[in-house]
């Protein structure tokens, strides 16, 4: 366990429960003083001011690689499952990456729109939605693999469209070019129902989500201003898994995050020169794989998820979801 994590997870604190049908979230909090100031801009704002371009490497494209130039003043954070949208198809990011101010750089992305391969725009013209946390967990294993193979960032492009086809025959949507984003955009007022009841709390720098009770993810950022800005992305992305798994029989036990933290400490972690800035550090843990990106001693975004050989194993995660010690909750 690297000491910056090692670090990260001794400042957690934890809120109450919120909870929605089978969808439960814990608000995650950092102690007083490291949630403090956003020296960056995030993809969708950076976009929006037109700071950010964002192509194809050549007029031909490659399918796994586009170029981002970052023209602001300021580093562009673009988080691990982000979409983008346009060019000749969608893609989502495959790590979280820092871009310098004034750099240009190429990024190693999935395609998550099968059936088109032409421009609708000459650029990448908007973010769209965050992978689902199961697209998520499948692409974070990929490319954990593959960095420790090839110390490439690269996922299994077959593997992440036989997931998406899975999901949209399982939510029952139909896509014409087979995009993740149609999934969303058919559930846009279900989803929205069901993350309604959901509040985010003053100082609140991360989520820890569980479905039926069981641990799916936790996705935590260096401060508050991050998530206040991804809050809705996020959890429509939690919810979509949600529904999907509506029909499965809860857990028993009551869930709680202090197991999942001790499956971090007592993982191994790796640590890898980033695509942008900074470095990335990937973990692997009893029943857990997670990624994140570290600069100059802190960690701007960290992800975690639960991996086992069943991603739907209920031994495992009911096992998750009883910690053996309590932290104490802030309200």
């Amino acid at each position: 366990m690297s000491r910056i994590l090692q670090d990260l997870l001794e400042k957690i604190r934890f809120g109450e429960r919120q909870s929605r049908e089978n969808l439960t979230i814990f608000p995650l909090f950092l102690e007083a003083g490291e949630g403090e100031g956003i020296p960056y801009l995030l993809l969708e704002e950076a976009l929006r001011m037109g700071c950010l371009e964002i192509g194809e490497v050549d007029e031909f494209g490659r399918v796994n690689t586009v170029f981002i130039e970052n023209k602001a003043t300021r580093p562009v954070l673009i988080l691990d499952g982000e979409e983008i949208l346009g060019a000749k198809q969608n893609r989502m990011v495959n790590a979280t990456i820092l871009i310098a101010a004034q750099a240009r750089v190429k990024v190693p992305v999935s395609c998550v729109e099968r059936g088109r391969w032409h421009y609708t725009s000459p650029v990448f013209e908007r973010a769209g939605e965050f992978g689902y946390s199961n697209l998520r967990r499948q692409k974070a294993r990929q490319v954990a693999s593959s960095l420790k193979e090839n110390r490439e960032f690269m996922a299994d492009q077959h593997a992440i469209w036989e997931e998406i086809d899975r999901k949209q025959e399982q939510m029952k949507v139909e896509s014409p070019t087979e995009a993740m984003n149609e999934v969303y955009r058919s559930y846009a007022e279900q989803l929205q129902n069901l993350i309604g009841g959901f509040e985010l709390q003053a100082s609140q720098s991360g989520v820890a989500v569980y479905i039926s009770n069981r641990f799916v993810c936790l996705d935590l950022f260096d401060c508050p201003e991050t998530l206040e800005k991804l809050w809705k992305k996020l959890l429509k992305s939690y919810a979509l898994d949600a529904m999907e798994w509506r029909e499965e029989k809860a857990a028993e036990g009551q869930p709680h995050p202090q197991g999942v933290l001790e499956a971090i400490a007592r993982g191994e972690c790796s640590i890898y020169p980033s695509v942008g800035l900074g470095s990335d550090l990937r973990v692997e843990g009893p029943g857990i794989i997670g990624a994140g990106l570290a600069l100059d001693d802190r960690i701007l975004h960290f992800s975690v998820f639960a991996d086992e050989a069943d991603d739907r194993d209920e031994a495992l995660r009911s096992k998750m979801s009883r910690p053996s010690m309590r932290r104490r909750s802030l309200r």
